[in-house]
């Protein structure tokens, strides 16, 4: 679990979560089995402690060796490794003794993807791919719980550190004409039979004169 000391300025943790329960499930039926088999040959095929006692003593070491190494040590993995989102990176940490944590800075997510088997599907998991710049392209985290929730809410991070995307002029719009840095008209066009610019007629002033033109301008 990441502690917020260690959070940068303006940085909140989105989610952190374990994996999936589903990982748990091995050592769970592992840890029930031995524990039930070293009680049927303690009480039926070792039972006297006077004549069998190194028997007895190796059934129980046996057993609790097996339930240290496939069930309490699985289980102790699977609490203290936490996979966290922050509005700045993705943090993976795991290990007991020797703790390892992986920093994937936001804005070198490249892409978000996820891969599930039928199982997975059937219990609302899996493995969550981060594809990264750099020489470690790609980074997995497995057994992910609420996949799709989870990676919804990557890509939601990666858009707002990337920020608005610019906008693109929609087709069909016409630009303005060019005019000078004076604001005047562009030069008038050049008549192709004789070779002279044609000059454009000023626009017509409204005298009030109701009367139509007759094409001769009076002195």
């Amino acid at each position: 679990m990441v502690k917020k000391s260690h959070l940068a300025r303006n940085e909140r943790i989105v989610f952190s979560a374990h994996s999936h329960w589903k990982a748990l499930v091995a050592p769970v039926l592992v840890t029930a089995i031995t524990l039930a088999l070293v009680v049927y040959l303690l009480l039926e095929v070792v039972p006297s402690p006077e004549e069998q006692a190194w028997q007895r003593w190796t059934v129980a070491a046996v057993g609790a060796l097996l339930v240290l190494v496939l069930g309490l040590w699985p289980t102790l993995v699977w609490f203290t490794s936490t996979d966290t989102l922050t509005t700045k990176r993705l943090i993976s940490q795991s290990g007991v003794f020797s703790r390892e944590t992986k920093n994937i800075p936001v804005d070198r997510v490249h892409g978000v993807t996820y891969r599930r088997t039928v199982l997975d599907r059937v219990l609302g998991c899996g493995t969550v791919v981060v594809q990264t710049a750099g020489a470690d392209s790609d980074v997995e985290l497995h057994d992910v719980a609420h996949v799709e929730r989870r990676v919804v809410q990557i890509q939601e991070i990666i858009v707002d550190e990337q920020g608005p995307a610019p906008e693109v002029p929609r087709p069909g719009t016409s630009s303005a004409p060019p005019t000078s840095d004076s604001g005047t008209a562009p030069p008038s066009p050049t008549d192709p039979t004789t070779g002279s610019s044609t000059p454009t007629p000023p626009p017509a002033r409204d005298t009030g004169d109701p009367s139509p033109p007759t094409g001769h301008e009076s002195r």
